[in-house]
């Protein structure tokens, strides 16, 4: 063993000292030493090499292991601390905390800038178990989803690496904290690492367990009152992915989701501006409905056409047809900016949609038709008492008020149908 990686194993056992201030030493001099270029290449050699089990060479791995060791040692002292203390001894263990979780950060991050060397399986196996433990996940979750989402689940090596056990643990672990609104972590973070494991779990497993059809009934059903609309705009790409996966064998569960949260997020796409990546999403959602209700434009229930509650789901169609009324006539009134004129188009996907959803309401051989219009609100069940019936006249007209909305009325508009 060469003398840099034998003062770096000094270092790494004097991680084990009982003494506090003795480990404090060797967490100093270790962030010294793992930084050094020389040490750094010598782990890097001894990591590529094929070692026998047997040897006592140093590597990449074999430290992670000490670190490991020391981060559970003073986890659990963290722990065996009494609860009822003064202000300032409850600042110094956060502080200490996050010493904790910044050391096992910036080693992950030295040791894996030029390729992964820690193998995927312990590392995982370590996370895992951090962020399933009530303490360990509420001292250093912060830090370790940050890991997880920028230093592992941005690895395409490890997203191969990963077993189909893991990849369904990490999701359930997640897609827990979320519902348990675990304040420790940054929500926004959790939704994004929920629909990284998402997309993981339709490309590297088998499939994706049913349950997250009562996890995004459950984190869905009342968007209108989050105010963080990035954890919408990953929790609506999350379910568009999970639905497109499942669509084909559990249509009926898909179609009774798309109705339960369709009002939810209906208010989103017309109250809550949304940006233009949440908005686009959100079409696709709406899309998604239409083809899994309507397949191949079926406007029956003998003609292959279902839903969960045929009434409420033709409610929300005229709600949908009335929200995109609205959206395309707001691009269409569009006027110029103060330095100059811009150009408008509706984009590709919304005019489909409108299209799609003209042709269930709106039939061109009949002039006078009687259909019933929801009044639901936008967060309770509808009932067979909240319809009313309504008279529409021409029914060609609703698709002449699609036309008008995209004829261009000024010089600086570009309006594509």
């Amino acid at each position: 063993m060469s003398l840099v990686l034998h003062e770096l194993l000094v270092c790494c056992r004097g991680l084990e000292n009982e003494k506090a201030t003795e480990r404090k030493k060797e967490v100093d001099r270790f962030r010294r030493l793992i930084h050094a270029r020389d040490t750094v290449e010598e782990l890097d050699r001894t990591s590529a090499c094929q070692v026998s089990k047997g040897s006592k060479q140093l590597t990449w791995d074999a430290v992670f292991r000490f670190l490991q060791k020391f981060l559970q040692k003073e986890t659990e002292l963290l722990q065996s601390g009494k609860a009822n203390v003064s202000a300032t001894t409850h600042a110094n263990r956060q502080k200490k905390m996050q010493e904790i979780s910044s050391l096992m950060k910036y080693f992950i991050r030295c040791a894996n800038q030029r390729g992964e060397k820690l193998k995927c399986a312990e590392l995982m196996s370590h996370m895992v178990e951090v962020l399933q433990n009530p303490f360990s996940c509420a001292a250093y979750g912060e830090d370790y989803s940050s890991i997880l989402l920028k230093n592992i689940l941005s690895v395409r090596k490890y997203w191969c690496e990963m077993s189909q056990q893991q990849w369904h643990s990490l999701l359930d672990l997640y897609c827990g904290l979320f519902i348990k609104g675990f304040k420790s972590i940054n929500r926004v973070q959790v939704s994004r690492i929920i629909y990284t494991v998402v997309r993981g779990c339709c490309l590297q497993t088998d499939g994706l367990s049913h349950t997250l059809f009562n996890f995004f009934l459950k984190a869905l059903s009342n968007s209108r009152a989050e105010r963080q609309l990035m954890i919408l705009e990953n929790l609506v790409s999350a379910v568009n992915v999970f639905l497109h996966s499942v669509l084909l064998s559990c249509r009926k569960r898909v179609c009774g989701l798309g109705e339960e949260i369709l009002p939810s997020l209906l208010y989103v796409y017309t109250q809550m501006r949304p940006s233009s990546v949440l908005k686009e999403e959100l079409v696709k959602f709406f899309n998604l409905q239409l083809c899994v209700h309507h397949p191949r434009g079926a406007k029956t229930l003998e003609t292959g056409a279902h839903a969960e509650d045929w009434v409420r789901w033709q409610g929300q169609l005229y709600a949908l047809y009335d929200s995109l009324v609205s959206e395309i006539g707001q691009i269409g009134s569009r006027g110029k900016y103060a330095t100059g004129s811009r150009h408008i188009a509706v984009q590709e996907n919304l005019i489909e949609l409108t299209a799609d959803v003209c042709h269930q309401l709106f039939s061109q051989g009949t002039h006078v038709q009687e259909v019933t219009s929801s009044l639901y609100r936008d967060t309770q069940r509808d009932s067979p008492q909240s319809f009313k019936r309504r008279r529409l006249e021409q029914p060609l007209t609703n698709w002449e008020v699609i036309r008008s909305k995209l004829q261009p009325h000024h010089s600086d508009f570009d309006m594509i149908p």
